[in-house]
This record gives structure tokens, sequence and C-alpha cells, in this order.
């Protein structure tokens, strides 16, 4: 009897921890993604700059 309840408890746990780790990495994936586009934005802005000067 106890022992079922742990293995529920201890699944609980597993899945808790595995949707927080995948909240963490979506998270990250999203500050990445808004970081190369900032990157894009200025490098492009840079490189028409400079080719316009030119």
């Amino acid at each position: 009897m106890s022992s079922q309840r742990e293995d529920e408890i201890a699944r609980g746990v597993a899945r808790g921890m595995a949707e927080h780790y995948q909240r963490q990495a979506d998270q990250q994936g999203r500050q990445l993604l808004s970081c190369a586009l900032l990157f894009i934005i200025v490098g492009g802005g840079l490189i028409a700059y400079m080719c316009w000067k030119t």
C-alpha cells in the first residue's frame, strides 16, 4: 500500500522537475532568440550605414 503511494509521489516529483526544466529551457531559448534578433538588427543597421556612407 505505502510503496504504491511512494511511487505516485516519486512520479509527481519527477514530472514537476521535468516541467520546471522544460520551462527553464523555453525561457533560455526565448532569451537567446531575442538576443540574436537584436544582434541581427544592430549588425544589419551598422552594415547598411557603412554601405550608405561610402
